[in-house]
């Protein structure tokens, strides 16, 4: 795949909030803690959970604020005020994942925050659609062929706000998720480092851009702003396309600053340890891991996989027993229960 040209882009008009850009100094981690509750707080407004919950986790991992430095929240613009009453309500319905009647009320909304969760809840509704869909299919080529209906429209929808520059950070972002599902990766690249630049701390755009750059020569060519946010963005993509030695360095370099409790970096590092085959650190990380943060299920999968390799029976049983009293359903529990159930036929084997 061709590397994708950098993309500088013009910051969106009616930006969320002017706090949220941020410099590369970690020399000032009160003022990353304030941004990072800040960022989680408009993620988890929006109905972006996952990246809400990793703002949140790193800002637990650095030293509690007194009272006089909390942020209030954020200004309320007049069209904030206008689609209150909707956006109060559509945010009730998409909470217990009715999303097309969360858009219902949506419609017409004018705020970047109604408006986001307005398409975000259409993008939402075609996904679990096509999910429904997919059970319902008989084999697997069928199941290939069932796709996101609502895809396209959004496309289009987004790409005229794009082009009108009224796409705020969040906006950038679905409008990348859309272009990545419809298989435009090159575009789809060049509007999440757009995202990264008008809402650097948007951790959920630095890692749809993770997924979509294959190789380090690709990573040269982006054109990606000064921020701390990058340096959790390259030890995460060092990871990726094993480059393990640079990724280790970074973490390093992020637990020297000040981010030693973050389970977080704790995790990824033993995963890079797993990835080079360093089985004993690797267990030991995540053997300290399972005791600060015991209902952890991120990256069990991997850790079950060293357990496999280590012949080492009744911790990977006692594993599968504890993620499935934790989240039965959650794929990684499902993985480490098939590793424990496949592990159980090897011996019977013997």
């Amino acid at each position: 795949m061709a590397a994708s040209s950098s993309v500088v882009p013009v910051v969106a008009t009616a930006a969320v909030v002017p706090v949220l850009s941020s410099s590369a100094d970690f020399s000032n981690l009160r003022e990353i803690k304030k941004q990072l509750l800040l960022i989680a707080g408009l993620t988890r407004e929006r109905g972006l959970l996952h990246s809400s919950k990793w703002s949140a986790e790193l800002a637990f991992s650095l030293p509690a604020l007194p009272l006089s430095e909390l942020q209030p929240p954020p200004p309320v613009t007049e069209e904030d005020a206008q689609d209150m009453d909707a956006y109060t309500l559509a945010k009730a319905y998409f909470d217990v994942k009715e999303y097309d009647r969360a858009a219902h009320f949506l419609h017409g909304c004018n705020s970047k925050k109604a408006y986001f969760l307005y398409m975000y809840s259409r993008y939402l509704s075609g996904e679990k659609k096509k999910d429904d869909e997919t059970v319902d299919s008989l084999g697997p080529l069928e199941k290939g062929q069932v796709k996101n209906e609502a895809l396209r429209e959004l496309r289009v929808e987004l790409s005229k706000k794009h082009q009108a520059r009224e796409l705020d950070g969040f906006g950038l972002y679905l409008y990348g998720v859309v272009l990545r599902k419809l298989d435009l990766v090159k575009e789809a690249i060049d509007v999440f480092v757009e995202a990264t630049h008008v809402l650097p701390l948007h951790w959920g755009a630095w890692l749809e851009l993770c997924n979509l750059i294959t190789d380090k020569e690709m990573l040269k060519f982006l054109s990606l702003p000064d921020t701390w946010m990058k340096e959790f963005f390259l030890a995460h993509i060092y990871t990726e396309l094993q480059l393990i030695e640079e990724a280790l360095q970074k973490y390093q370099n992020l637990i020297d600053v000040g981010f030693s409790k973050s389970s977080y970096i704790v995790s990824q590092i033993a995963v890079a340890y797993h990835n080079i085959r360093d089985i004993d650190k690797a267990l030991s990380i995540f053997n300290e891991l399972r005791k600060q943060d015991p209902y952890r299920i991120e990256n069990m999968d991997t850790f079950s996989n060293l357990l496999y390799v280590r012949s080492m029976k009744s911790e990977l049983s006692y594993l599968a027993h504890n993620l499935c009293e934790i989240d039965k359903y959650r794929v990684e529990t499902c993985c480490v229960i098939g590793k424990s159930h496949y592990f159980l036929k090897d011996l019977s084997l013997l």
